[in-house]
C-alpha cells in the first residue's frame, strides 16, 4: 500500500508542477475549445503509463510529448488541422514593435510544421535539444538540423542580418 500511495504522491505532486505547462500547450495545439479536456488526458494518460515510466530527464519534457499526442488524437477525431499561430498577438506598446510581432508570426506560419513545432518546443517550453527531439519522435541530430534551418528560414525571410 506504501508504493502505491507513493506513487499517487509523486503523480499529485508532477500534476501541480507541470499542469500550467500542459495547459499552455493545449491551448495552443488542441481542437478549439478542448484545450482543458487535452491537458486532463494527458495527466490521465501519464497516470496509467506511470508504472513503465522511468525518470531519464524532466517530467516536463515527457508531459509535454504526451499532450502533443492527445492534441493530435483530438484532431484527427475531429478531423481538423493542427492549430495555427494567431493572427494577431495580444498587448500594447508601440506600433512598430506589434508590426514586428505581425512579421514575425507570418514568418513562423511559413515554417513547415515540423520547424515551427522544434522552435516552439525549445524556445517556448525550454526543452532542450534531445528533448525536443524525443518529442518529435526524431533523433537529437535531427532536432538540432531542424532547429537550425527554422532559424535561418526566420532569418532570411525577415531579411536580419547575423552581423557575421
Amino acid at each position: 500500500m506504501g508504493e502505491k500511495n507513493g506513487r499517487m504522491d509523486e503523480a499529485e505532486r508532477l500534476v501541480g508542477e507541470h499542469y500550467a505547462d500542459v495547459l499552455r500547450y493545449c491551448r495552443r495545439h488542441a481542437p478549439a475549445g478542448l484545450a482543458e479536456d487535452a491537458a486532463q488526458e494527458t495527466f490521465l494518460r501519464f497516470v496509467r503509463a506511470r508504472s513503465r515510466y522511468r525518470e531519464r530527464g524532466r517530467a516536463r519534457a515527457y508531459l509535454v510529448t504526451i499532450a502533443r499526442n492527445v492534441c493530435a488524437d483530438m484532431a484527427r477525431d475531429r478531423a481538423s488541422s493542427w492549430a495555427e499561430l494567431p493572427e494577431t498577438l495580444p498587448g500594447g506598446g508601440d506600433p512598430g514593435e506589434a508590426d514586428d510581432r505581425r512579421d514575425l508570426t507570418s514568418a513562423l506560419a511559413r515554417l513547415p510544421r515540423a520547424q515551427r513545432e522544434a522552435l516552439e518546443l525549445r524556445y517556448g517550453e525550454g526543452l532542450t535539444v534531445g528533448e525536443v527531439g524525443a518529442a518529435l519522435g526524431m533523433s537529437r541530430f535531427a532536432a538540432a538540423r531542424a532547429l537550425s534551418s527554422a532559424l535561418e528560414a526566420l532569418r532570411a525571410d525577415l531579411d536580419v542580418s547575423t552581423g557575421k
